[in-house]
């Protein structure tokens, strides 16, 4: 069995000796309890899942009186103009498709204008070109969770405009999933509003904070075929009836019988056989077990991969997104805040966006 490294036992000891394991073991071992390894390793770590509880439950009444200060509404405020920003669409090396798809994701969305700032009066506009720049690169994952998070808004929010003063995200390990949600939702770790949960697979979920309104998305089966959690479309152990399940989160709720058959793509690929070589390069660069042998050379197959994402992509987003994407509601799902310290720390940029608008400093100049 391999050994912890002595500086993550260190951190780990001193995180066990703030919730009191150490004090605990102690305690246990001036009595003449005899101790095993595997006795303490099962204390640390139920030690450490109670501490989390209590911090769920503080956190979540913290969140509870911050929302009566809230203030709810529907439609964005009368005084927010829309459509006086613009999205940069021209094509270009890290972004081909700006040019070539129809259905691409964009959003408009308002924010606050600073630490004391109250909401800007005219609405964000961003897409796909604006996401790939944060990310550093285009990639599937991008552009899936990004549609995702369209259809999801177009729920949570009236007149298409996203608040990401009141939006929250969580979704799988990609780092890919992750920013696209960071960009659209403007989740963050540290403000408990970004979380990530590895049994989500491919899915993500948005959070509506003043509301509560939860919404969780993924594909439909046939833009991808290969899940991390093996739970999507195909029969196997953990989802015996295909579709029910998107994934193998726990607060996932069953699919409603009117989406079972919805499930699945019904436009035809141009092309399905390059599809399928798309899918076994996959496997072979990025999938491979652990210990098995790649089919093919990676450096010989580099450039054909990429184009083979970017041609999969385009035929992707050449049909409305609710055709290649869908979405169902999680009732009643309590936010699920992420296991980092510190936690949590106030978001001082939202205190004053509701505050009423004075004349500009220049004007008794």
């Amino acid at each position: 069995m391999n050994q912890p490294k002595k500086q993550d036992v260190g951190k780990r000891r001193g995180f066990l000796k703030k919730v009191g394991t150490l004090a605990l073991a102690a305690g246990s071992a001036v009595i003449g309890c005899g101790f095993s390894s595997k006795t303490v390793a099962a204390d640390e770590e139920s030690v450490i899942a109670a501490y989390w509880r209590k911090k769920q439950k503080k956190l979540e009444a913290v969140e509870a009186e911050s929302r009566k200060k809230d203030k709810a509404f529907g439609p964005p405020p009368k005084y927010i103009y829309r459509g006086t920003d613009y999205t940069d669409s021209k094509a270009t090396f890290y972004a081909p498709l700006m040019e070539e798809c129809e259905y691409l994701p964009e959003f408009q969305s308002i924010f606050t204008e600073g630490t004391a700032g109250q909401y800007f009066k005219h609405t964000l506009k961003f897409g796909m070109k604006d996401i790939i720049k944060y990310h550093g690169h285009s990639c599937e994952a991008l552009y899936y969770t990004a549609a995702i998070c369209r259809l999801i808004c177009d729920k949570l929010f009236a007149d298409n405009v996203v608040d990401r003063t009141i939006l929250r995200g969580m979704g799988g390990k990609s780092p890919c999933i992750a920013d696209s949600l960071i960009y659209v939702t403007g989740g963050r770790l540290q403000f408990g509003t970004l979380n990530l949960d590895p049994s989500l697979g491919h899915a993500v979920v948005l959070q509506r904070i003043d509301t509560q309104e939860t919404w969780m998305g993924a594909w439909k089966d046939g833009v991808q075929s290969w899940n991390a959690m093996k739970i999507f479309g195909t029969p196997n152990k953990a989802n015996p009836l295909p579709y029910k399940k998107w994934s193998a989160w726990k607060y996932e709720p069953d699919t409603p019988a009117s989406q079972m058959d919805d499930c699945k793509i019904k436009w035809k690929y141009t092309k399905p056989e390059l599809l399928q070589r798309l899918r076994d390069l996959k496997d072979n660069l990025k999938y491979l077990p652990d210990g098995a042998t790649p089919t093919i050379k990676p450096n010989e197959v580099r450039e054909e991969f990429n184009w083979l994402q970017y041609r999969h992509l385009r035929e992707v987003f050449s049909h409305p997104l609710e055709e290649s994407f869908q979405i169902k509601k999680v009732d009643n799902f309590k936010w699920q805040y992420p296991h980092c310290e510190p936690m949590w720390i106030p978001r001082l940029d939202q205190k004053a966006k509701w505050a009423p608008y004075m004349a500009h400093p220049m004007a008794s100049d």
